[in-house]
């Protein structure tokens, strides 16, 4: 039962948390935009989405269930195929004696509910999902890739090789086989179940390894034979329109596909190594929600200080921090937020991660001469209300995003600078003006990820002693009373004790204060010094904070800062 927008308004409106007008504003946004009312009410940061979750539920008179906060024994998923469960939208999540629990997106289903009672020939206790959950429930499925591999090559794989590998035609021939779609379906099923950023298939001497990127660490998956490397590369270039027969220089390339009903975009990147050619896949969940600010990490001051700041007409809005820090994501999630019937959005990016509707978005392409900065100037005649840079790079591209900020525009865009403080005197030291960067600049956020902490798994523990007596001298903390957490290892994290990442931050206001300085080109160290006294939260703050509310650990934290 697909519920409406009266039955959501009426869940969600009569609990108090969302006000009549939020709700029907949200309403309209959804309707332009075409995306679901919870989407917008979630990343508009009105409501959490486990929120809407548990309200849904109570409206549907069945208990709500949160996957990321148990463990599902495979004993359990044994009881009900992954067909079946795909098919019906139902996951067995745990049995009771004569008792199957299963997670379901619509406990209303009757026909699910007894195909499932007969099947199994046990009485089912429904739960409610939302469709974050269900993607989880199915993704449990995929816990034991190594498994399924050993089935396929065990089958298929002496059908695998090519048989004529240096030619296109028998290369095209032997990536159509049974056994090499299988293979490569299997590699993207388990790495989207496992919500993976990156696939990487690399030609080792005697071995192709297969490795995901989950959560910004890397890890080897399985070991495939040699001889299915040049058919499962053939595979993906056709999919992805590269040529066959080029070895010698790297190509880039796309595909999309359907997944439990997810849109997923592959950016594909095929480079010559010594031993062979090497694949890395960067996986763009399209028809994802995006992340609300909340959830990405911003909470308390600094959530205060980037709302309020968003909401204002003109200036410029920077995110800073090194590569792989989330900062494309944060801006990706403030345009959503934006992104209004009564806006026009631009962006320049180089790549375009994810298409955002009804926004303009332009890709970088140096060889036809279209950069950041010619880029810009083009989209400035587009009429825009906001514009996205995709970064700052040079004094040209600096100048006009200054000078767009200054006559209505606001901009968001992102440099590469260690702390929140450091990206104003980079700007000057590009070569803008003291007094335009005061003008313009609003605030300054910088950020860095680290692991969360199995919430499946959580347990209170005593770090190193070295590490309490850094914090104890460095950071005053009251190491005798103060809580660490970290997860001790379950089925839901393989192990590792972490599930998922989020952004620890520091936000800096420019105020008043600060943009006498700016005019003055005063050092970063001294806008730092002011900031604070002013009340700003450091990145440490901020990862403190994440530690006792038990989402980090204090290695995690520790580790992402001193790479500063």
């Amino acid at each position: 039962m697909k519920l409406s927008i009266s039955d959501y308004k009426k869940i969600i409106v009569s609990s108090g948390l969302v006000g009549d007008a939020d709700f029907d504003a949200a309403a309209q946004s959804a309707h332009e935009l075409g995306k679901s009312i919870e989407d917008i009410l979630v990343f508009r940061g009105l409501i959490s989405a486990r929120t809407i979750a548990q309200l849904t539920a109570e409206f549907l008179k069945v208990p709500y269930v949160d996957l990321s906060h148990m463990t599902v024994q495979d004993e359990a998923l044994s009881l009900l195929p992954e067909n079946l469960a795909q098919t019906y939208h139902m996951v067995p999540i745990g049995k009771e004696g004569n008792t199957l629990k299963v997670i379901m997106s619509d406990p209303t289903n009757i026909e699910a509910l007894e195909f499932v009672k007969r099947y199994t020939g046990l009485t089912i206790s429904p739960y409610f999902g939302s469709q974050d959950d269900m993607r989880r429930a199915l993704g449990l499925y995929k816990r034991h890739i190594d498994q399924e591999f050993a089935k396929i090559l065990s089958q298929e794989a002496p059908n695998a090789a090519a048989t004529g590998k240096n030619e296109p035609a028998d290369l095209t021939k032997a990536a159509e086989k049974l056994s090499i779609v299988k293979v490569l379906d299997t590699i993207l099923s388990y790495a989207v179940a496992e919500r993976a950023s990156d696939i990487h298939l690399e030609t080792q001497g005697g071995a192709f390894i297969v490795r995901f990127r989950v959560d910004g660490d890397l890890r080897d998956i399985v070991r495939l034979p040699e001889d299915i490397e040049e058919p499962l590369i053939a595979r993906i270039k056709i999919l992805s329109n590269l040529k066959l027969d080029e070895r010698r220089i790297p190509q880039d390339g796309r595909y999309k596909f359907i997944m439990n009903e997810e849109v997923i975009a592959l950016r594909i990147s095929v480079i010559p190594g010594f031993y062979g050619e090497n694949i890395v896949m960067r996986i763009l969940r399209e028809s994802a929600r995006p992340l609300s600010l909340e959830e990405l990490g911003l909470t308390g001051k600094n959530l205060e200080i980037v709302k309020e700041n968003i909401e204002r007409p003109n200036g410029m809005i920077l995110v800073t921090g090194p590569t792989g820090s989330g900062k494309t994501t944060t801006l990706y999630s403030v345009l959503n937020i934006l992104n209004t019937i009564d806006v026009k959005v631009c962006t320049i990016e180089d790549p375009i991660e994810y298409g955002i509707n009804r926004v303009t978005q332009i890709q970088v392409n140096p060889k036809a001469g279209m950069d950041f900065a010619a880029g810009l100037r083009a989209l400035l005649r587009h009429d825009p209300d906001i514009i996205m840079v995709g970064e700052i790079r040079d004094h040209e591209t600096a100048e006009i995003a200054v000078h767009s900020a200054l006559t209505g525009h606001l901009v968001l865009s992102t440099l590469h600078t260690n702390d929140a403080a450091g990206a104003i005197p980079r700007l000057l030291d590009m070569g803008v003006e003291g007094y335009l960067a005061a003008s313009t600049i609003n605030a300054v956020i910088a950020q860095r990820l680290v692991r969360k902490v199995c919430s499946a798994c959580i347990a209170e523990y005593r770090p190193d002693q070295t590490i309490l007596e850094k914090l104890a001298a460095d950071f005053q903390i009251d190491v005798a009373h103060a809580k660490f957490y970290k997860g001790k290892g379950c089925p839901e994290c393989h192990g590792s004790g972490f599930a998922g990442r989020i952004g620890i931050y520091e936000v800096l206001s420019v105020t008043e204060g600060i943009r006498e300085m700016v005019v003055k080109k005063v050092a970063s160290d001294d806008i730092l010094k002011v900031a604070r006294q002013e009340g700003m939260i450091t990145m440490m703050q901020d990862g403190l904070n994440k530690v006792a509310s038990g989402l980090a650990t204090i290695e995690q934290v520790l580790s992402a800062i001193s790479d500063d």
